[in-house]
């Protein structure tokens, strides 16, 4: 059977379909109520006892006890130490819910297999995956995972009667707040944004007229009601049965034991509004700023959705009439909407079909396949919306800062999905791969600490490496109808879809707030390169030129990282020889270098070659990224014209000709000879070191 489950902060509520009239219907716990505090005791012997009894020794004042771990669903660094062992906020989530589920087993007779799990719509990302596996551990097939907010619009049954209505749902439960606008038709429910606060609930309301209680007391008597711990847990069963009451009456007396002192305080529903204002001005706050994003007003309201328990409080209703015109919509329990509605979702798919649970078939009368349909009252197709925008973090487009480059816009509508193309910088000398910082947040421009949800490193590998030196990556980024973020990505070449791997982000996200240059600096990719040194040896050389070129051409080579770099020889005057292949030993090299000599092999001593035509043949057969030819030269050349016709073939097959000339060099020669005009230069021999070196650090 398929359920759907309200995991409250507070108290949860589970809910299926009756087979009989096809309405949802919440299922009794075995004290006969609809709802179960959602507490945990852990007996010494190991048991542990979920729902009023739990609550029973939270009332006590008992440390083996835990309650209001829905606030840490998703936070990795919450954990209670009971019984020999450590739980996380997935771990009491998942005993909560297998103590709801035996107990609605054990009232209906059915097994209880599949769920659809609510959370309050602000929930990010980590919290609906929390949400999720939790659900799992305890045994369940997690259908999806939907918004409170939303399963309370099904839960509610709106037809419109032919007419659209727009609804804005106020959900108010004991630890958190939703406000969700949705637009609703005869057969569609479309939700228009939602925004909240996962931190505020009844609770706030409890804490705000405990502390008020507090202070009165210590006015009186001069005693600390909070400093005791057994105390302050009766002031809090106080203050909440205090806001009970005054949902019902206008005014009730409370009653305080402490220290050998009794103080009786008659509270007003005037002096708990004012009490507790804060609380409520916080949720008009969430609801105008949400009417702004989606630039409606309430005049476009036509009703208010009441859910959770703590929207009995008159200041709520009182508030939410005069700002709609009208009272509240009311027909179903505002404890018992959230879970009636997950029911219905539980049972239907996203275009409102009834679905069986045991077949995936249409839902039929006794579940025999063939039977006639059988209508779910409040059965919708839905549309739900994202709650928080995704992004990225990216480099600004003036390069100066890093800011969260939105890919899904807060409220849209869910599933949503895009594709964006990356091109990505290919390396031989190590894994390529692509980084992206995912964030949930509305910050654009980023500051530190982040104001935004950084949900990990995603890593794609698997990247194949082509001729060219960089490769386009196109990257999906996906809200799935669970409203959980998905990232894929595909080698735009190959078609490849490439591995991911998640990582946590760093501890330390402060280079957010600096400098992308000096960030790139720590990513950079260097490229292969190869370079051949053409040198002129023809009898100018002699003497002084050549012991200042070996110098040179030494300290040119030492500038290097071999690990990315091939460097070759080449000498030529009346002929043109490879005097060193491409190598990366240094050494060779230097030692090649140290042997130049005129008229070397029979070179010659004139200028009648060029070193173009065969520097060409050699960085051809290069498989690198970079070529480069360094021609020094010291003269005139016997046929220039010829030789400039060689390197503009170099020019056109990318290889980048650099030109130092010194001596009698013919300056326009040089700068016809370079690939680019920066690249030609005229020295002084005594700089020629120098100027070399400088070449090298610059390639």
């Amino acid at each position: 059977m398929r359920v759907g489950i309200d995991l409250g902060t507070t108290y949860c509520a589970i809910a299926y379909i009756d087979p009989k009239t096809g309405k949802a219907k919440v299922i009794k716990n075995s004290e006969g109520k609809s709802i179960t505090p959602s507490v945990l005791y852990f007996a010494p012997d190991g048991t542990i006892l979920h729902g009023e009894e739990a609550k029973a020794y939270v009332e006590e004042g008992s440390e083996r006890t835990a309650n209001y771990f829905k606030y840490y669903m998703g936070d990795e660094s919450y954990s209670v130490y009971q019984n020999h062992r450590e739980y996380t906020a997935i771990d009491l989530s998942a005993e909560l819910l297998k103590g709801i589920v035996r107990e609605a087993k054990e009232e209906i007779g059915q097994n209880i297999y599949e769920a659809v799990i609510t959370v309050p719509a602000y929930f990010n990302h980590f919290q609906r995956q929390a949400t999720m596996k939790a659900g799992q551990q305890a045994g369940l097939e997690v259908l999806s995972i939907i918004s409170e907010p939303t399963a309370a619009v099904f839960a509610y049954g709106i037809h419109g009667k032919g007419t659209n209505q727009t609804v804005l749902v106020y959900d108010l439960g004991g630890g958190t707040f939703d406000v969700t606008i949705a637009r609703i038709t005869d057969d569609k429910i479309d939700v228009l944004g939602t925004d909240g606060d996962h931190r505020l609930g009844g609770k706030n309301w409890d804490d705000a007229l405990s502390n008020y209680l507090s202070d009165l007391f210590y006015e009186e008597f001069g005693v600390d009601v909070s400093a005791d711990t057994e105390t302050n847990i009766m002031l809090q069963t106080i203050a909440e049965t205090t806001k009970k009451q005054l949902s019902e009456k206008n005014s009730c007396k409370a009653v305080i034991n402490c220290g050998g002192h009794k103080g009786i305080y008659e509270i007003t529903g005037e002096t708990f509004d004012e009490v507790t204002s804060y609380n409520l001005n916080r949720t008009k706050d969430i609801i105008d700023k949400l009417l702004g994003e989606l630039s409606m007003s309430w005049s476009e309201i036509d009703g208010v959705l009441l859910v959770g328990g703590s929207t009995r409080m008159k200041q709520v209703k009182t508030y939410l009439t005069e700002m709609c015109g009208k009272e509240p919509m009311s027909g179903v329990n505002v404890d018992e909407a959230v879970a009636l509605g997950a029911a219905i979702r539980a049972n239907i798919d996203l275009d409102g079909n009834t679905t069986s649970a045991e077949s995936g078939s249409l839902f039929s009368i006794g579940g025999t396949v063939g039977a006639p349909r059988f209508s779910i009252a409040g059965a919708k197709k839905i549309s739900d919306a994202t709650a928080h925008s995704m992004g990225m973090i990216a480099v600004s487009q003036d390069g100066k800062a890093f800011v969260n480059s939105i890919m899904i816009k807060k409220n849209s509508a869910v599933p949503s999905e895009v594709t964006k193309p990356y091109e990505l910088g290919i390396s031989r000398h190590q894994e390529n791969q692509l980084e992206v910082y995912m964030l949930q947040g509305e910050e654009e421009e980023l500051t530190y600490p982040l104001n935004c949800t950084v949900l990990g490193k995603y890593i794609f590998t698997g990247i194949q490496r082509g001729n060219q030196r960089k490769e386009e990556i196109n990257v999906t980024f996906l809200y799935d109808e669970n409203n959980i973020v998905n990232v894929s990505a595909v080698q735009k070449r190959t078609g490849t879809l490439l591995d991911l791997r998640i990582e946590k982000a760093e501890e330390d996200m402060s280079w957010v707030a600096g400098s992308p240059k000096d960030r790139m600096k720590e990513t950079v990719v260097k490229p292969d390169v190869a370079v051949l040194l053409a040198i002129d040896l023809s009898g100018s050389m002699s003497g002084g030129r050549l012991r200042e070129a070996k110098k040179a051409a030494t300290s040119f080579v030492g500038q290097f990282d071999m690990d990315y770099t091939d460097i070759g020889i080449i000498n030529f005057s009346d002929q043109t020889r490879l005097y060193q292949p491409l190598t990366k030993d240094t050494g060779r090299l230097t030692a090649k270098i140290q042997n130049w000599e005129i008229d070397d092999d029979g070179l010659g001593y004139g200028n009648e070659a060029e070193p173009f035509s065969l520097a060409y043949d050699v960085l051809q057969k290069a498989d690198v990224d970079v070529k480069y030819l360094v021609v020094l030269t010291d003269g005139y050349w016997e046929d220039e014209r010829g030789a400039i016709s060689c390197a503009k073939r170099c020019h056109a097959n990318n290889i980048e000709v650099i030109a130092l000339g010194f001596g009698a060099a013919n300056r326009t020669f040089l700068d016809a000879i370079a690939s680019q005009k920066d690249f030609s230069s005229f020295t002084d021999i005594s700089q020629l070191e120098a100027t070399l070196t400088g070449i090298a650090k610059i390639m």
